[in-house]
């Protein structure tokens, strides 16, 4: 029997856990708070009082609203110039039921990804394996692109947007393969609109690296990890402006490669194992963060103890490590993610993304060490920051109008 007051007795009866389970969403812990590894570093440690005069964009965490946010932050007085705060429930209504990977994800949890900055105060990035998503100065959102976009954003010389992206396994592979995961070059104008795609595993097939896609070491459902896109935005010697750095993390590998006529251009595996960041520095240098381990049962393991800096020369096909005595010195050991770049005056900044600090070192010391603390035992989740130069800053015209 079911009658009113049935039902009546039993919402009554029900009303404590309901409330309890109302309570414990509101106060729902988010995996972007982190057990603290540098206990003596609270927001920036300086050495030898420096002033870094530049600025970091911080994508982190905020314990007061609960969720990833961005900051701009200037370095010489660490103050906040300009904060982001995404809608994560509005992106979870909008896109949230299209993705895969997103079932129980709440905004507790969704993580900004390597934000990109525009002069206008825009930013694009991803919660990792989501939708990308853009929003203006004021955290509007301003679009999103379906699909499964993942690690770096970067910008080209034409100002358009190359991320990674996972998409279904070229017809080849499907037929061999029934859990294979294929990840794409994604090309996305500002607006909003997809421009180009093309499968990693189809580029290396077409241009005659079969044996290093499937040939090497036992297979595996993600063969090759696909984690980094860097468009040269100048020609030189060795590349045009336009032509693509690749890191395939999983293959050990990075690769140059010009889509005009899907060639790939050089191609090189190791000494970096497992690299994360590829990076060009000038005219004939690249950059490659190694994260140096080995992958033993899903499980990433150092194997030397710390990351490495390796500084591929093409001019004398030469690759140095000039950063060892400062990555060994300070510690730097994130096992997967992280991300270097070499600045300007030959400095190195650093974020060690599974340890949750940024650093700042020349070739023998650490210069600075910043972590994003939320109290005395836990620090924020890092999520692919940026460095920003002064004259980067400059450019920011949004800043400009307030």
């Amino acid at each position: 029997m079911n009658t009113k007051a049935d039902q009546l007795i039993i919402s009554i009866a029900s009303f404590p856990s309901l409330l309890k389970q109302s309570l414990t969403e509101i106060k729902q812990p988010s995996t972007l708070i982190n057990p603290d590894l540098y206990p003596n570093i609270s927001g920036l440690k300086t050495e030898k009082n420096y002033i870094d005069s530049n600025y970091v964009l911080l994508a982190t965490y905020d314990r007061k609203q609960n969720q990833s946010v961005v900051k701009l932050i200037r370095l010489s007085d660490q103050k906040i110039i300009h904060r982001w705060q995404p809608d994560y429930d509005e992106i979870i209504k909008l896109y949230g039921k299209q993705n895969k990977f997103w079932p129980g994800q709440d905004k507790h949890n969704l993580q900004a990804i390597h934000p990109l900055l525009s002069p206008d105060g825009s930013l694009i990035f991803h919660c990792f394996v989501s939708p990308l998503i853009k929003i203006d100065k004021d955290s509007k959102l301003l679009w999103g692109i379906n699909g499964i976009f993942y690690h770096s954003i970067e910008r080209d010389a034409d100002g358009n947007i190359w991320v990674p992206s996972i998409i279904k396994p070229t017809a080849f592979l499907q037929s061999l393969l029934n859990d294979y995961q294929d990840d794409a070059i994604t090309k996305v104008s500002p607006g909003g609109k997809l421009l180009f795609q093309k499968s990693i595993s189809q580029i290396l097939l077409e241009n005659g690296y079969r044996t290093l896609l499937l040939g090497v070491g036992p297979y595996e459902k993600d063969l090759v990890h696909f984690n980094e896109i860097q468009p040269a935005l100048t020609s030189g010697s060795y590349w045009m402006k336009g032509d693509l750095l690749i890191s395939l993390r999983n293959r050990s590998t990075v690769l140059l490669y010009r889509c005009s006529t899907n060639k790939i251009l050089w191609l090189k595996t190791g000494p970096w194992l497992n690299q994360h960041d590829a990076t060009f520095i000038d005219s004939v240098r690249i950059g490659v963060f190694g994260n140096n381990t080995v992958r033993v049962f899903g499980e990433d393991r150092l194997l030397d103890g710390y990351n490495e800096e390796y500084i591929f020369n093409f001019k004398t096909n030469k690759t140095e490590t000039p950063y060892t005595e400062f990555l060994k010195k300070a510690k730097v050991s994130t096992p997967n993610q992280g991300r270097a770049e070499v600045l300007p005056n030959g400095d190195l900044f650093v974020e060690e993304t599974n340890n949750n600090r940024l650093l700042r070192g020349n070739m023998k010391d650490i210069i600075w060490q910043y972590v994003d603390r939320i109290d005395k035992h836990s620090v924020a989740a890092l999520s692919w920051s940026r460095f920003i130069s002064r004259e980067e800053f400059e450019k920011l015209t949004f800043l400009k109008s307030n």
